[in-house]
């Protein structure tokens, strides 16, 4: 049987893996996201209405067509990682990194068991599964290949990023421009000279180190193919309901009135 390489160890290889983000409960986006080839999902609770109950129902739709589920969540908040990571998800996305440094550490550490973090230990969760494999295998394989990711969405946190991710142990980072955008009194303006100058001095801190990838959220192939020429590790594009609903729109748009 061949080995099956996790997200962690395909980066750390020197590849780029792709995917994108899922706001529907429908399990179907996740199926349709692997059948077309993509490495993993994002499913997000921060801004879609999704529950622990969706989510395991994305994860358990991925391991049936073999990609992976990442959340994106709402704060740092240690119960709700806790949950997600049991049902099988293999990464977590945290907002605003770098606004309360201590709290994304703490958050960082519990999702991974110790001695390397503080996740608490159940043998009876999905991930382990279900207490049927040897419980010590599955701490290794999680703790090696768990991934903290940290999104960098606020401009006050630019100039102190390198310090910043020297204390909250991420394994990849992403610019958040949108709301980058937002922070310098430019909603929606993500291509302003400045907004640009912020994203660009992010991509420069993050390749300079070694303990960290570069991820980017995308619009297009065109952006997609850039990003992985200048660095990416992970590239997300687009969300499963704006891809849905440009294809209804140029579909109308390209039948006879």
């Amino acid at each position: 049987m061949p080995i099956i390489k996790s997200l962690a160890e395909r980066m750390d290889d020197g590849e780029c893996v792709y995917g994108m983000f899922v706001f529907s409960p429908d399990p179907a986006h996740t199926e349709l996201a692997g059948l077309a080839g993509f490495d993993f999902v994002i499913v997000d609770t921060e801004h879609a209405p999704l529950s622990i109950e969706h989510v395991l129902d994305h994860v358990r739709a991925a391991a049936a067509i073999g990609i992976s589920i990442v959340v994106r969540v709402g704060d740092d908040a240690t119960s709700p990682l806790a949950r997600v990571l049991d049902a099988g998800v293999v990464g977590i996305i945290f907002p605003h990194v770098g606004l309360a440094d201590s709290q994304t550490a703490r958050a960082v550490s519990a999702l991974r068991y110790p001695p390397l973090g503080t996740r608490a230990a159940c043998t009876g969760v999905r991930a382990a599964h279900y207490g049927l494999s040897a419980f010590s295998d599955y701490v290794e394989r999680s703790n090696q290949s768990t991934l903290a990711i940290g999104l960098i969405e606020d401009a006050c946190v630019v100039d102190s990023l390198d310090t910043v991710l020297s204390t909250t142990n991420l394994d990849l980072v992403m610019p958040g421009p949108g709301d980058l955008a937002a922070s310098l009194g430019l909603p929606g303006e993500l291509q302003h000279p400045r907004v640009l100058a912020q994203v660009d001095r992010i991509v420069e801190v993050v390749l300079a180190r070694k303990d960290c990838h570069l991820g980017v959220y995308v619009g297009s192939v065109e952006e997609a193919t850039a990003w992985r020429e200048r660095g990416a590790r992970l590239v997300a594009y687009s969300i499963d309901y704006k891809i849905l609903a440009a294809t209804f729109r140029d579909i109308r748009r390209a039948m006879p009135d």
